[in-house]
């Protein structure tokens, strides 16, 4: 079993940490990027996200800091590795994790997932995360997933 502890962060997002024990050295491999992750940083709560899209992002300068990526619409949460986190051997840089949202996610019927999705909640470093449940899903979305939350502008223009 994984052990973790949470941290709870001042801007209202939670770290959660794992933590190192001989049962996650056992099923460590040196091939696997999910093996390096130390923690995953979620941006925001998820209270009320049914689900989140994933991404590897295999050219981050850094094992830590913070990751954006163009195009993602919303970062909701990413990735930290561990200090022994190799590079990636075609790109140079390390592989890591990156939870978001795109703008249409929030036009979605909440019957429907998109291609890949995960639940945010089954999501912890090491873990690839689950598919979202139907049956678990709380319909609709929080206040910071909304699309004026993301910035973005509005699918239908406004007559004039």
């Amino acid at each position: 079993m994984l052990k973790l502890r949470t941290v709870p962060r001042e801007d209202g997002g939670l770290e959660i940490l794992r933590i190192l024990d001989e049962s996650v050295l056992r099923s460590w491999s040196p091939n696997d990027p999910l093996s390096y992750e130390q923690s995953i940083v979620w941006l925001h709560p998820l209270d009320g996200l049914d689900f989140v899209r994933v991404a590897y992002v295999r050219n981050s300068k850094s094992r830590r800091g913070p990751l954006s990526v163009s195009g993602a619409g919303m970062v909701l949460g990413y990735a930290k590795l561990t200090e022994d986190a190799p590079v990636d051997r075609e790109t140079g840089r390390y592989t890591r994790r990156i939870f978001y949202l795109k703008e249409e996610d929030s036009l979605l019927n909440m019957n429907q997932f998109p291609k890949g999705a995960v639940d945010p909640k089954s999501v912890l470093p090491s873990v690839p995360g689950e598919p979202p449940r139907e049956e678990e899903v709380e319909r609709g979305y929080p206040w910071y997933v909304s699309r004026s939350g993301l910035g973005l502008s509005s699918a239908i223009e406004p007559a004039t």
